[in-house]
């Protein structure tokens, strides 16, 4: 049996086809992603019409794609793209009615849930803490004895950070120096884990992006998948530099970040900063693998 599902994110609206495997597990067919920047089309709150006709130009892409495989059902959910918005039911209706398919907006705890179950698929984080950094939010899951203990989430990402700072590509000085200060604010404001995390889990597009181009730095192979706070920090340090090598590392790895990468990776620095030391471990795994088997195959069951 395949399924697919949408994960409508506020900067990348991504594919993903499963085939779930006789043994209970399942294994990524194919993925498509788009980046739609929906956060870019929101003003004063409101996700504007321009914003909602790229929402649904997307699925419309992706339900052709899928048809040339003889599917027609997609299971689309939305995290901070749709949640944090004042016509988020105008939104969903528009879909509904456009694109013929349901929309499932998931709150900020639920979708930090999600991510955790997914990165469950992948790592075995018993005790510690998972971050998930989108465009649009960023969830935290502190755990203990394999026992969620708090999930949150809070609006601030790699893609709205860099949409209400950043003039041109590269952030100026005065630019980074208001993005820390937005992301002290909110880390103040959030729950965080009173003692270190003795286990830290990174998930999402922003920490994999990160992991690539650590892996690049750091002339290690394409499997690995891990780095140390240490490492991190000297990664922030050196692609704030923004020369040549900065450039080139970001290019090569993930080109289509170029615009929020900066401003992921001070965001992620800072968090994982705040959590601990621990090594970081980067899942391959999240959301959308967390909403297939918590949403999807367990009400089907």
């Amino acid at each position: 049996m395949n399924y697919a599902i949408v994960d409508l994110g506020s900067n990348t609206v991504r594919l993903s086809v499963y085939n779930i495997l006789p043994s209970g597990g399942f294994e990524l067919l194919f993925s498509e992603k788009e980046m739609a920047g929906l956060v870019n089309y929101i003003s004063d709150g409101v996700l504007t019409r321009e914003g909602i006709d790229r929402a649904c130009g997307v699925l419309m892409d992706f339900r052709a794609v899928l048809r040339q495989f003889g599917m027609e059902e997609m299971r689309v959910f939305a995290t901070a793209s749709l949640r944090n918005i004042r016509n988020t039911e105008e939104a969903v209706a528009t879909i509904r009615r456009r694109v013929g398919t349901e929309v499932d907006v998931v709150p900020g705890d639920v979708e930090a849930e999600l991510g955790y179950f997914g990165a469950l698929q992948s790592t075995d984080l018993r005790s510690g803490a998972m971050f998930d950094i989108g465009g649009g939010s960023t969830e935290i899951v502190e755990v203990r004895e394999g026992r969620i203990l708090r999930a949150q989430s809070f609006p601030i990402g790699s893609l709205n950070l860099f949409s209400r700072h950043v003039s041109k590509i590269w952030p100026k000085s005065e630019e980074l120096a208001a993005i820390r200060r937005d992301i002290r604010q909110a880390l103040r404001g959030a729950h965080l884990p009173t003692g270190a995390a003795e286990h830290i889990c990174g998930v999402g597009g922003t920490a994999r992006a990160v992991l690539k181009i650590a892996n690049a730095y750091y002339k290690r192979g394409p499997e690995n998948r891990s780095m140390t706070a240490k490492e991190l920090e000297e990664l922030t340090e050196a692609l704030l530099k923004k020369n040549r090598q900065a450039r080139k590392l970001i290019l090569n790895a993930c080109p289509d970040r170029i615009h929020t990468i900066l401003p992921g990776i001070l965001l992620m620095n800072a968090l994982c900063g705040a959590l601990g030391d621990a090594n970081i471990e980067i899942s391959p795994y999240g959301v959308r693998e967390g909403y297939l088997c918590r949403r999807v195959l367990r009400s089907e069951t």
